[in-house]
């Protein structure tokens, strides 16, 4: 099987996959935040030299300076949304197609990512500043310009080491999260260093060489790391591991609900995916701190409420979303069994809900920073198990992401469910209680807005029949195209 063949078929998958009218929707909201990305990174790319002489500085080493952040955000974007190479290889181990040519295929495919494109952007924005605007020769331009690029390209082959080389992404984290830290706290200027590497760019343009030498590094190291893992054991040979034993037996008194409540607290324990859940979930009890210690965040409401909703609703927002992938691998087999599909999505709203009451009493750490601070983070807990757990749920249903609950042995497993379509379909959970929060404030005193808000998360909870009636309608409408999704 040739590498044009290979194309062909995805082609094929693509035009034969169904929700068309959905896919579309889809494709316009990313099309949408995809261009508002490109154009943010290009103007930004452009603007550092503008910023630098506002500052009063020399455009060219203000740029030098505040380049690493451009560098820094295209990298966490990429870690997030960017999809990993992959492509249904299963099907093709067995088949007369040879590993290279999949191996080639699927990092191909990855150079021809959308970020790449946005790069190609950011360097041409430098191109014609540089060019137009400070009458730099154009060979000169466009050489740095180049290497600027090529710099950032190697980040789609960074990305892919630090998903799945376990080995090289702990110490590039360990290492990166400690010369943050040294920034943040004052000890040392990282970008005082920094710029020395954009300015060497610019000043000696050989330098490229050793730019694109570090781009083949990283496509090599990939394609090496891919050749040597792709078989058909990585791909579903699943290592056997031990389990403590765990008394869940004070569940029972929550009756049918009892047996899914112990799965889900299993499933939460003693899986590395859902295990990263819960120590995320701890991060986002500290997001706040984030604004309520910065002065130009302290006043602003925006700031506040957009924190109130992290730090209650941070484990609702990881777990809820990803119902039923949690279940993805057996979900197929799940559906084959008697089982009432609102008992197995109550007990799932059930550990939300407790998810979002323990981050709730968890924040009263809080009150440092002042009773009102920690009353908005009350209301707003209270908001999100009325509503947004319900939300939460909705979203799941469409998500439909295949989960590796343990951790990724195959070279192109689903590396992470986290995509452009989840963001979307969490704009509601994050818009609808701030744009509440702020009508309320604008037309009423604080301490009744508040109670306001509260009353609103109750009305939530004691609509639960209703809500889950609409819920366990929509889970039954995609029950098929869940449990094909997951095959």
């Amino acid at each position: 099987m040739t590498f044009k063949q290979l194309a062909n078929l995805e082609w094929k998958g693509i035009k034969r996959k169904g929700g068309m009218a959905q896919s579309i929707i889809m494709a316009i909201g990313k099309g949408y935040f995809g261009l508002c990305y490109l154009i943010i990174m290009t103007l930004m790319s452009a603007g550092l030299f503008k910023m630098a002489e506002e500052e009063g500085l020399d455009p060219f080493q203000g740029f030098f300076k505040y380049a690493v952040y451009l560098w820094l955000g295209d990298l966490v974007i990429r870690y997030f949304f960017q999809k990993m190479p992959t492509t249904l290889v299963k099907p093709l181990l067995i088949q007369n197609v040879r590993k290279k040519t999949i191996v080639n295929y699927c990092l191909t495919k990855s150079a021809l990512s959308f970020f790449n494109f946005v790069n190609l952007f950011m360097g041409g924005a430098i191109l014609l500043l540089l060019v137009l605007d400070y009458k730099v020769g154009f060979v000169a331009g466009f050489v740095f310009a180049l290497s600027f690029t090529i710099f950032f390209w190697a980040n789609n082959f960074l990305v892919q080491l630090l998903n799945h080389v376990n080995k090289f992404a702990l110490p590039f984290l360990v290492v990166f999260a400690g010369v943050l830290a040294l920034d943040y706290f004052k000890f040392v200027e990282v970008t005082a260093y920094t710029k020395y590497f954009f300015e060497a760019l610019y000043n000696y343009p050989f330098l490229i060489v050793v730019v694109a030498a570090y781009l083949i590094a990283l496509l090599v190291a990939c394609y090496r790391f891919y050749f040597k893992n792709l078989s058909l054991d990585s791909a579903v040979v699943v290592k056997k591991e031990t389990y403590k034993y765990y008394d869940l037996n004070f569940l029972n008194r929550f009756g049918k609900l009892a047996p899914f409540l112990k799965l889900d607290l299993k499933l939460l324990t003693r899986n590395k995916r859902t295990r990263t859940v819960l120590l995320m979930s701890g991060v986002f009890l500290l997001y706040g701190l984030l604004f309520f210690t910065m002065d130009m965040y302290k006043s602003n409401t925006f700031f506040t409420i957009l924190a109130a909703i992290m730090i209650t609703g941070g484990f609702m927002m990881l777990f809820g979303q990803y119902v039923p992938s949690w279940d993805s691998s057996y979900y197929p087999l799940m559906m084959t069994q008697n089982i009432p599909y609102r008992i197995y999505l109550e007990s799932k709203w059930l550990v939300m809900v407790l998810g979002t009451l323990v981050s709730t009493i968890l924040a009263s750490f809080y009150l440092f920073f002042g009773l009102q601070t920690y009353l908005i983070i009350v209301a707003v807990g209270f908001y999100n198990i009325g509503w947004n757990c319900y939300m939460s749920l909705i979203t799941g249903a469409f998500v439909r992401s295949k989960i590796d609950l343990s951790s990724n042995k195959n070279a192109f497993g689903d590396s992470k469910a986290f995509s452009v379509q989840t963001l979307l379909l969490s704009i509601p959970t994050l818009a609808i209680p701030m744009v509440l929060y702020l009508i309320l404030t604008t037309f009423l005193p604080f301490n009744t807005a508040i109670i306001v808000f509260v009353i609103i998360g109750l009305v939530g909870i004691l609509l639960k029949k209703l809500m889950f009636n609409l819920i366990e309608n929509l889970y039954k409408s995609q029950k098929y195209k869940t449990i094909k999704a997951y095959k």
